[in-house]
């Protein structure tokens, strides 16, 4: 900025610190709060401008006023409020900084002229007066001598009063630099007369319509600032309170501080789209008693319902794709007076520029409004793809355009977008009914196969043969994996299998040796008794005892048969005998003791 102020330069640096407040209208007031006072605004009283612009005789509104006019009446307004003020009024920096915001805001070119009533609007936006002690001088500025407004006066205020936030580039969010909406509001809210009085005029920006809700929100940023609130914040844990308190709708006992607002944050169990209302005072006992039964009653209300009836916090106005055009034959609003046409600036040769500039901004912001891009889980590749339709729009209208054929007012500019985005709607439409076709003859080609073969037919193609679509190879892929797994449960099934067979031949074998000592033991029906030292072994060429005979080892006895219970009783040399064949047997076993 070659033109700024050191000093203004400086705070325009700061004034990016406030860039990470998510909503546009409390971040252009806290910015504009910081400027106000900056520039020591904040400690002129409308009065003392009164009576300065009647004493400069500022009446005039179409006027242009060069560099010199508007120095002399700021170091008017300065001197007094230094004589107030004089340790926080430096009356050199405060006049060079306020002349610097004002070419900035409405001499854009620096052609060193501004107009009588921008410099008014400029100065009373950033004053220290009641809100609608401001309504009511700018509208006193605009009427006729009856006291009445017409459309085109009503545009110029609210054109001069737009600028403000512009300068920040804050103006998409309050509807662009096109004010025809919001004077096509206020008439609507007239009942369509063709020139409105102050009181209407005051009842319409009671409802704080979109273009102009930045200065409302200014006075609540400055009468919060020294409001303390004896509340906790249920996120941080601020308390008490400082500046705004934004109090839950929904839940009970539920107060949020400015700066997790403004960050965006939220506590457990707690939507976004949740009703708040916002003080910036400290409550009174019949403001909680009233919050209370609005509490009580939406806890009857579901969260759905609060998500398709979200709260809206102005008034919107009609945007310029709706509706009927103000640029009609027989009124022709006029945003820039007949006397600025032939400056010579470079830069308001390139005016319809920045205004389609403007429009193409206020159509993105319209179209994350309208797709709940900050409350709703929306893909943000969906609104880039916006954002740069929106580009591609603008760069085919300047391609190959000669200025006599560019678009010179809004209507124009709709025009010439509308045509391009019907051709573009009709091809993207085009493309999707082709998909369709193509997804429903997959459809159906998949649906014969499955009947055909189920899902083996398609494993069973030819290898070499591609696949005909993406759902082809997606189902070929999980076919294959199946297979792979169901080849890893067969695999494992017979290694359990052998395992287990394995197991059930070593419990066999265990059960026959706990089996062998017990029918030893019980030779003749006596139990078995401690085996003596083992004798040496019998001579070769003695036959061993017929109890050696039989089972494994030559451990198991023959069974006696019927005749031979209770007659055949062995003698003492038959039972020696066999002890002495069976006790070397019984060692080289493994069950033997």
């Amino acid at each position: 900025r070659p033109w700024d102020h050191p000093k203004m330069t400086e705070l325009y640096q700061s004034l990016s610190d406030l860039n990470n407040v998510r909503f546009s209208a409390y971040r252009t007031a806290m910015k504009l709060r910081r400027l106000q006072k900056a520039l020591c605004l904040d400690l002129v009283s409308l009065d003392a401008l009164t009576n300065v612009f009647e004493q400069s005789g500022l009446k005039q509104n179409d006027r242009l006023m060069d560099v010199s006019e508007a120095v002399g009446c700021l170091t008017t307004i300065y001197q007094g409020l230094e004589r107030k003020h004089s340790d926080l009024v430096n009356l050199p920096l405060c006049v060079d900084m306020c002349l610097n915001w004002l070419l900035n805001v409405y001499d854009t070119g620096r052609g060193g002229k501004i107009r009588e009533l921008s410099f008014k609007t400029g100065l009373v936006s950033l004053s220290n007066a009641h809100l609608e002690d401001k309504y009511r001088f700018l509208f006193k500025q605009v009427a006729s001598v009856s006291g009445l407004c017409d459309q085109r006066r009503l545009g110029l205020m609210l054109h001069d009063a737009v600028q403000i936030p512009r300068q920040l580039g804050e103006v998409a969010s309050f509807g662009g630099s096109n004010i025809e909406p919001s004077v096509r509001s206020c008439f609507q809210f007239a009942n369509g007369r063709p020139e409105i009085e102050a009181t209407m005029f005051l009842e319409w920006m009671r409802m704080e319509p979109q273009s102009m809700v930045w200065l409302p929100v200014l006075h609540r940023v400055a009468a919060s600032e020294t409001a303390k609130h004896q509340a906790k914040c249920n996120i941080c844990k601020e308390c008490p309170i400082v500046g705004f308190r934004y109090r839950s709708l929904k839940h009970f006992n539920y107060d949020v501080c400015q700066s997790c607002f403004f960050s965006g944050r939220t506590a457990k169990g707690h939507k976004l789209s949740y009703p708040m209302v916002e003080y910036c005072t400290p409550t009174t006992s019949g403001e909680d008693i009233r919050d209370f039964a609005k509490v009580l009653k939406n806890k009857f209300k579901s969260k759905k319902y609060f998500e398709k009836h979200p709260r809206i916090g102005y008034l919107p106005v009609q945007t310029v794709l709706e509706g009927d055009d103000l640029e009609t034959p027989v009124t022709v609003i006029r945003l820039v007076p007949v006397a600025l046409a032939p400056s010579p600036s470079p830069q308001l040769s390139n005016e319809d520029t920045h205004a389609r500039i403007e429009h193409l901004a206020s159509r993105l912001a319209e179209m994350e409004f309208k797709n709940g891009s900050f409350l709703n889980d929306s893909s943000p590749n969906e609104s880039l793809e916006d954002e740069h339709l929106l580009i591609q729009h603008y760069c085919q209208s300047l391609s190959g355009e000669s200025p006599g054929s560019q678009p010179q007012s809004p209507a124009q500019i709709l025009i010439s977008l509308d045509s391009q985005e019907r051709s573009e709607l009709e091809r993207i439409l085009r493309d999707l009914e082709d998909e369709n076709r193509s997804l429903q003859s997959e459809y159906d080609r998949l649906r014969q196969k499955q009947g055909l073969g189920g899902l083996g037919a398609l494993l069973l193609a030819p290898p070499t043969m591609p696949p005909e679509s993406p759902r082809d190879s997606e189902l070929i892929a999980e076919a294959k994996l199946l297979r792979q797994h169901k080849g890893r449960l067969e695999a494992r099934m017979r290694i359990l299998e052998d395992h287990n067979r394995q197991l059930e031949s070593q419990l066999i074998r265990l059960r026959q040796l706990l089996d062998q000592p017990q029918q030893e033991g019980r030779v003749n029906g006596t139990p078995a008794l401690p085996s003596p030292p083992p004798p040496p072994p019998p001579p070769p060429q003695e036959e061993s005892h017929p109890l050696s005979n039989g089972g494994p080892g030559g451990l198991r006895p023959p069974e006696p048969t019927g005749d031979d219970v209770g007659t055949a009783v062995p003698t003492n040399e038959d039972t020696a005998g066999g002890l002495t064949s069976v006790l070397p047997a019984q060692q080289d076993t493994p069950g033997g003791e």
